[in-house]
């Protein structure tokens, strides 16, 4: 990664998203679906809220890219986020800028 990749919080998840349960994909694919996604990285949190959508393919074998847009390809795991990377708060940036594990829960409302 260069410092140009400034959309990107975390690299080498240890999961993807085959390994999401059948259910939670399911329901990620609803319109009117609302994923909290929680990042948190030496006890530093923050939380995006983004939207499911009916077309959410949810294929791609390692990537996972939530979006402010409505914008949606095989990497796209939510839509209309309320923030982009660069919107996190400054303290988890600056936790994130670290290189320490992250943590990222997700989790449907």
């Amino acid at each position: 990664m260069t410092p140009q990749g400034d959309c990107i919080i975390a690299v080498s998840a240890d999961k993807a998203m085959e390994d999401f349960p059948v259910d939670f994909r399911r329901r990620l694919r609803d319109d009117n679906a609302v994923l909290e996604v929680q990042v948190e990285c030496n006890g530093v949190v923050d939380k995006i809220t983004a939207r499911g959508a009916a077309g959410l393919l949810l294929e791609h074998p390692t990537d996972l890219v939530v979006r402010k847009s409505d914008y949606i390809d095989g990497r796209t795991l939510a839509v209309k986020a309320d923030k982009a990377a660069a919107d996190l708060s400054k303290m988890l940036v600056s936790e994130l800028k670290k290189d320490q594990p992250v943590k990222v829960t997700l989790k449907l409302k």
